[in-house]
């Protein structure tokens, strides 16, 4: 293995060659891992307090990383431990696409959480994560939701064999999802393509805000009503305190944008 050069980073060699192995190798791997994703700056060579400052960054970020992760992993829990009618209903291949339809139906609800989180440039985030890397991880969130929204809708229909809906107040939850549908891919459509549509960007700015605030205070009818789950107990408990958060930063984004003016 190559030796890293004078002022570099250390190769990731060196960090499992230390003996005994202690917290510290495994939080200079991490330092390694975010330098190198460019996430957080980092030099062997730094003064110790900067690189305190960094080493406390990197466990504070994966602090984050892994609340939000456990996060998505108890929305994916909700499809198993408060299965719906329509679940308890269905067999064999059907059963298995409504259930991972509406796993991916949470995850897209709690992507869109976390969107609004990144919107809003909360200091704490900026300063674990850098200006540049909140706006990085926003538009890596943006295109993963995109790519579900277009696979839910798919596994929910492909359960019910594509049978069509008709028209009626049994089924406005789901045209509410079929609304919300149209109104991301119009949001991430415009977001990706913005210089070719040549859209100028103060526009394009203000049009994204008002279809996220229209996707955030629509949701909650969507997801709601749109099947037995959270109608009652944990699951509407969680998705009420997530619809209630929804709501208080994108009115703190507003604000902030406001007085920024």
């Amino acid at each position: 293995m190559s030796h890293a050069r004078a002022g570099s980073s250390p190769a990731f060699g060196t960090i499992y060659k230390k003996s005994p192995v202690t917290i510290y190798d495994y939080r200079a791997f991490l330092i390694q891992c975010l330098h190198i994703a460019q996430v957080v700056p980092y030099n062997e060579n730094m003064p110790p307090s900067q690189s305190f400052i960094v080493k406390n960054r990197v466990l504070l970020g994966t602090l984050v990383v892994l609340l939000a992760m456990s996060l998505i992993a108890g929305g994916w829990s909700i499809p198993f431990h408060f299965e719906s009618f329509s679940i308890l209903y269905k067999f064999g291949k059907l059963k298995i696409y409504l259930r991972y339809g509406k796993v991916i139906g949470i995850t897209i609800a709690l992507l869109l959480f976390f969107q609004v989180l990144l919107a809003a440039r909360l200091q704490i985030l900026v300063h674990i994560f850098s200006t540049k890397s909140v706006l990085m991880l926003h538009r890596i969130n943006g295109f993963v939701i995109t790519c579900l929204i277009a696979v839910h809708p798919l596994l929910i229909k492909a359960s019910e064999n594509f049978t069509p809906y008709t028209f009626g107040k049994k089924y406005y939850p789901e045209f509410v999802g079929m609304g919300l549908f149209f109104v991301l891919l119009t949001l991430s459509g415009t977001a990706i393509f913005r210089n070719f549509l040549k859209m100028p960007y103060s526009r394009w700015r203000l049009l994204h805000r008002l279809g996220a605030t229209l996707v955030l205070l629509i949701l909650p009818a969507h997801v709601l009503f749109v099947s037995n789950t959270f109608k009652s107990g944990a699951p509407r408990l969680a998705s009420l305190t997530v619809f209630s958060l929804n709501l208080l930063f994108i009115f703190y984004i507003w604000l902030k944008r406001f007085f920024q003016k």
